[in-house]
């Protein structure tokens, strides 16, 4: 499939160095609004640019269009694809609000265009490997999860200075006034979901704990920048998930059953080893927390369990740890191929109302019913 990229800042190179490993997708060319940016980006990888968003749309080669502007552009960029009859990959979320989402959820399915959004972690090897040990009855009843998607204080960190591959800047500004909740919890929330089914009701409660970022970068009303939320999905399980940019790094995701539980240590890693620990009153499970107790004087949280096999990815020279690509070679492989719909809007609705219900100052504490699901 023929594609092409609108935006060309800090996440582009993420996906631009996974997508050699996908030979099903071609890439034609970009566009970005910052002509710097544009030149800059298309120089490093090698691909061709357009002198407009509306010579890109125009283009009668371009199948889906790649959406990778900043959170607030998403929706009128990803409305103008569907409307030029474009399939669209947007990055997260799928828009600021669930009318707009909605909307370009209905547009697609009125022009019969394929439409999904980021993130595309809960494909990865690791992610798939547990839901097998879930499906298989190993881990017994599920019961809870613990997630986590912490990194770093962020604020106090030296930001102006990160670059990406191609010479973007961080886009800090845009980071803090969208909110961390907007920008990351899709992470978490996406695996989740598909390991554990629709989020039936949220109770979160965001706030702001570092005001003076905003005065960092010159930025107006931020965000949030922490969230914790209790998560109940259908079937009666819950998950604990914590989000900011304050405390130390950590993307831990735990599923936890009556005969043990499994973790992936970084969700955002493709390559996350996958542990499984036996709960029980035997002689060998007394005996491991025994050992893990001993042990946790000098490696606190160290946990004995086993790790599960599974295919290796295979990572792309100079790519991050996640394979962004993937969802789009999904969504690629869904309209041309008829693959399974690991992808498409009805879960990135879902995952939109989700974020949406851990981001609202206006809804902290409160229970909040979820009316998606996929």
């Amino acid at each position: 499939m023929k594609i092409a990229i609108v935006g060309c800042g800090w996440v582009a190179d993420f996906y631009l160095t996974t997508l050699p490993g996908h030979p099903g997708l071609k890439v034609l060319g970009a566009y970005d609004r910052d002509a710097a940016r544009l030149e800059a980006c298309t120089r490093y990888h090698g691909i061709g640019a357009y002198p407009s968003l509306d010579a890109l749309l125009g283009d009668p080669l371009v199948e889906l269009v790649v959406n990778l502007t900043n959170p607030r552009s998403h929706f009128e960029i990803t409305r103008a694809a569907l409307l030029a009859g474009k399939h669209v990959y947007s990055e997260k979320p799928l828009a600021m609000t669930m009318a707009e989402a909605e909307e370009m959820m209905a547009l697609a399915r009125e022009r019969g265009l394929g439409l999904a959004a980021a993130p595309c972690n809960h494909l990865s090897p690791p992610i798939q490997r547990m839901k097998e040990e879930m499906r298989a009855g190993r881990m017994g009843r599920i019961l809870m999860a613990q997630a986590e998607m912490d990194d770093n204080l962020v604020p106090y960190l030296d930001h102006p200075r990160w670059r990406s591959l191609s010479g973007a800047s961080w886009p800090a500004r845009d980071e803090f006034e969208v909110g961390c909740i907007m920008e990351h919890a899709g992470y978490q929330v996406g695996p989740l979901v598909e390991l554990l089914g629709p989020v039936r009701h949220v109770t979160a409660l965001p706030t702001t704990l570092v005001p003076e970022k905003a005065a960092m970068v010159g930025a107006g009303p931020t965000g949030p920048d922490f969230s914790t939320g209790i998560l109940e999905f259908d079937g009666g399980v819950v998950a604990r998930l914590n989000l900011s940019i304050v405390a130390p790094h950590n993307r831990l995701l735990r599923v936890v059953g009556t005969r043990g539980f499994a973790t992936m240590s970084d969700v955002w890693d493709n390559r996350s080893r996958v542990t499984f620990s036996p709960t029980g009153s035997g002689r060998r499970e007394r005996a491991v927390r025994k050992l893990e107790l001993k042990l946790g004087h000098w490696l606190p949280g160290i946990l004995l369990g086993r790790r599960l096999s599974m295919p290796m990815w295979k990572r792309q020279p100079k790519a991050p740890g996640m394979d962004f690509a993937s969802g789009i070679a999904q969504l690629a492989a869904q309209i041309e191929m008829g693959a399974p719909k690991l992808v498409g809007p009805e879960l990135a609705l879902h995952v939109t109302e989700v974020t949406l219900a851990l981001q609202s100052l206006q809804q902290a504490g409160r229970r909040q019913e979820m009316r998606t699901s996929f």
